[in-house]
This record gives C-alpha cells, sequence and structure tokens, in this order.
C-alpha cells in the first residue's frame, strides 16, 4: 500500500499535520483512518498522473504527498470525502468537505466522480460543480474557475459531459449543455453556456459569441500536465 508515494517533510509529519486539521472539524483520527488509506491510493494514481514536480517526483514517478502543498491538499480531501460518502458516512463527507473549502478555498462536491487523471495548480476560488466524466477523460483546472449547471425551460437542471480532455485557465467557465470531445482548451475569462459539442479547440470569449480555434494551431497544454 502507497508504495509508490514519497512524504515531504516525511511521513509522521504528514499524517501529524492531517490529524491537527481533522481536529479542527471535530474529527478523530481512528475514526477517519481507514477512508484516508483509501483516498490515498486513489489520489497516488492521480497524482502519479500529473507530471508537474509539486504531484510526481519525475526521478523515481512517485507521487509526493506534501504537508505544505495546498493543491495537493484539495485533491487528497476530495477524494477522502467522496471515500466517506461512497461508505454511506455523509456525516464524516459534510465535515471534509467543508474542511477542504474553509482551508484551501475551493469547493469539489463529493457526489462528483472526477477522473483519476484531474490536477489543479493554484486552485484559489475554483468550484468544480456536477459534470458527467467519462472514465478516460481528464480535468486540469486552475484559480476562480467554474463547472455547473443551467436550467432548461421545464425547471430541468443540465450539466456538461467532459468526454475528453479539459484544461481550464484561470477564470474559466462552463456550464449547462456542452459535451467536450477530443481536448478542449478555456482560455483565460471564457465564459461557455449551452454550447453543445467543442471538440479539439481552443475557446475564447463568451456565450453566445465564442470564438473557437483549432487546437492544432496552439501547443497542447494538457500534453504537458498528464502522463
Amino acid at each position: 500500500m502507497l508504495s509508490n508515494s514519497e512524504f515531504l517533510p516525511s511521513e509522521k509529519e504528514f499524517f501529524d499535520f492531517l490529524k491537527i486539521r481533522f481536529a479542527t472539524v471535530g474529527i478523530e483520527f481512528s475514526e477517519i483512518e481507514q477512508y484516508l488509506l483509501a483516498s490515498l491510493e486513489i489520489s497516488e494514481k492521480r497524482f502519479q498522473s500529473v507530471k508537474t514536480k509539486y504531484f510526481v517526483n519525475s526521478a523515481t514517478g512517485n507521487a509526493r504527498f506534501s504537508a505544505t502543498h495546498y493543491s495537493g491538499h484539495v485533491l487528497i480531501l476530495y477524494q477522502l470525502s467522496r471515500e466517506c460518502f461512497l461508505q454511506g458516512r455523509n456525516d464524516l463527507a459534510e465535515k471534509i468537505y467543508f474542511l477542504n473549502i474553509s482551508t484551501t478555498a475551493t469547493d469539489l462536491f463529493y457526489e462528483i466522480d472526477l477522473p483519476i487523471r484531474t490536477g489543479c495548480d493554484h486552485p484559489l476560488g475554483s468550484i468544480i460543480g456536477r459534470a458527467v466524466f467519462d472514465e478516460n477523460s481528464s480535468l486540469f483546472f486552475t484559480q476562480s474557475c467554474n463547472i455547473g449547471n443551467n436550467i432548461d425551460a421545464s425547471g430541468t437542471p443540465i450539466y456538461p459531459e467532459v468526454l475528453g480532455k479539459l484544461f481550464m485557465y484561470p477564470r474559466s467557465t462552463i456550464i449547462g449543455q456542452c459535451t467536450l470531445r477530443g481536448s478542449v482548451i478555456l482560455a483565460n475569462g471564457t465564459y461557455v453556456k449551452d454550447h453543445g459539442i467543442l471538440e479539439d479547440v481552443v475557446v475564447f470569449g463568451s456565450s453566445p459569441q465564442l470564438i473557437l480555434k483549432p487546437i492544432s494551431d496552439f501547443q497542447s497544454y494538457q500534453e504537458l500536465v498528464f502522463h
């Protein structure tokens, strides 16, 4: 278990730091330990998929769990809240979800099944809400990004479908009836609403006046951030 991970500055300090954080929301470590270990196993695979030095040791390929890397904590606490939710411990899921928001200012709801290939960099202020992700899809987001729903004429919420690779630059948003295939990059400040299908494009501007450019015209950053 966690044979492909390393802890910074040490394994003891990493877990001691988490124990202090759990205590702030009234959770004893013994109560959360089994869910934490399960979440770290998944997080190990997730971190290994990201090509940045904060998530993976490029020399060894090991996942890097740091006591002080807050982008890493965003994903670890998300996965922990999801593990609690999947095991019927909504009480713990809610507390960990709150802990994540209150200490990282990033909102990743535990009912959303994010793909293994999910990464982030300085995600302060991001809200990754309900969306449908394919098991082979990927998501990388930065600060103040938003994924969410729109309401149709009957009052039914409609969520985006991410069936490919999505990279979100700062302050980009995608909501409502959108299906993403291939590789899609949302440029800084882009706002996408009910656009239908987007495939292999870089997106600029705001709906309904989006500017779409072939992704072949750009170096796809997604190829740099995921293995």
